[in-house]
């Protein structure tokens, strides 16, 4: 609760990411947390405080310009595979609460993770193996065309080594 309130407020106030990672990593250690604890919490209060929207457009465009915004805070704190896979789950959530659901973002805001390097190809790709349940089957599916192009790239660097 106090990292999403230092984050919901950094956010508010644009504070510097910098200032921002200071107070989280102070809270991590105080009250025994992961890296990844903290990654999960930064990105879901950081996506929370995205104004109402009324369009897919919107809701992205907002989701895409707050992870390019606080990439340098979200890259912290999403160091290892592990974390940055559960960052992804913790997207889920987000993704499928009542508000945001009807803009179906689990996709483009992955990809946006991805691109801005928040999550690197190995973690989207060990996300969309441990989906268990139906929901999180229906988003890896909404995901599709980003795995399969992950997966690709994947194939493609293999066969490069393989050249080698």
């Amino acid at each position: 609760q106090e990292v999403e309130d230092i984050v919901r407020r950094g956010v508010e106030e644009d504070v510097k990411p910098d200032n921002i990672a200071m107070e989280v990593n102070g809270r991590k250690f105080a009250h025994d947390r992961t890296f990844g604890d903290c990654a999960q919490v930064i990105l879901v209060s950081m996506l929370k405080s995205m104004p109402v929207v009324g369009s897919r457009k919107e809701a992205f465009a907002s989701a895409q310009k707050m992870i390019k915004k606080w990439q340098p805070l979200l890259a912290k704190f999403a160091r290892s595979k592990q974390d940055q896979a559960g960052c992804l789950v913790a997207l889920e959530a987000f993704v499928m609460d009542d508000h945001w659901v009807k803009f179906k973002l689990m996709m483009p805001v992955a990809k946006t993770l991805y691109d801005q390097d928040v999550v690197m190809e190995e973690a989207v790709l060990k996300w969309a193996a441990e989906a268990e349940d139906s929901q999180q089957k229906q988003l890896v599916k909404e995901c599709q065309s980003l795995i399969d192009y992950l997966q690709q790239e994947s194939e493609d660097e293999d066969d490069d080594d393989d050249d080698e």
